[in-house]
């Protein structure tokens, strides 16, 4: 179970790589007018949960477990 704000990236992650087809840190920190750190911790986390692949200053990748994830929760969007 992730929190209600790590569920606020997963959904802005969804609506980036849809829109854009890639996911950076700097685009989710922009979408969400929030700072880099602050989704590097996001992004931390949510990796350790499974839900995404990221290494350093690359694109993030959502799993398959963010599917399931989006497919429940995006109708909040």
């Amino acid at each position: 179970m992730v929190s209600k704000a790590l569920e606020e990236y997963l959904k802005t992650m969804y609506i980036l790589k849809n829109q854009n087809g890639n996911i950076r840190v700097t685009d989710v920190a922009q979408y969400m007018n929030c700072t880099k750190p602050s989704v590097n911790k996001a992004v931390y986390n949510l990796k350790e949960a499974g839900f995404l692949n990221y290494e350093s200053y690359g694109t993030i990748e959502l799993t398959g477990k963010r599917g399931r994830f989006s497919k429940k929760n995006i109708r909040n969007i």
